[in-house]
């Protein structure tokens, strides 16, 4: 039998900002289901900047999907250099004070503080921007309401 004792302590993780993204949006559409509100709000451009990616967010090519289970979003990012990127954020977002859950606000954004975590998943072309497909990426968000956008910032795992 082994013992704790057997395996010096881990080496803690460390988060390196890669870059950030701010998707601006023009509308929410919210509907009631049995288990809470749902919301949709589709992405009508925004920039991408940070030391390792810089380019925009694609207008119309993808939504956040927020509700009671997290967020849900996918869009299309086109680096400077032209090539396009697939996100997929998936995560948490709730008000840190205890009150109802973010799509239960009405505009969701304001002085309200969320935890706003994600671990994306991409698909980008072989090429320069394909370490975004090997690499464990972590993210956080902010909410923004006016004007209404949200921005979304990326750390490599090393």
């Amino acid at each position: 039998m082994t013992s704790n004792a057997d395996y010096p302590p881990p080496a803690p993780i460390e988060l390196e900002w890669a870059f950030s993204v701010r998707i601006d949006f023009t509308e929410r559409i919210q509907f009631k289901t049995p288990a809470g509100k749902r919301s949709y709000v589709p992405a009508a451009g925004g920039e991408i900047w940070g030391p390792r990616l810089q380019g925009r967010v694609v207008a119309g090519s993808g939504a956040d999907y927020a509700g009671v289970y997290g967020l849900d979003a996918h869009y299309m990012l086109e680096a400077s250099d032209g090539s396009p990127i697939y996100v997929h954020n998936s995560g948490y977002l709730y008000a840190l004070d205890g009150s109802p859950t973010a799509t239960d606000q009405p505009g969701w954004g304001g002085d309200k503080e969320f935890y706003f975590r994600i671990t994306p998943r991409f698909d980008a072309p072989v090429g320069p921007h394909d370490w975004l497909t090997r690499t464990i990426i972590l993210g956080t968000g902010q909410r923004h309401a006016n004007p209404d956008h949200t921005v979304f910032t990326y750390y490599a795992v090393k």
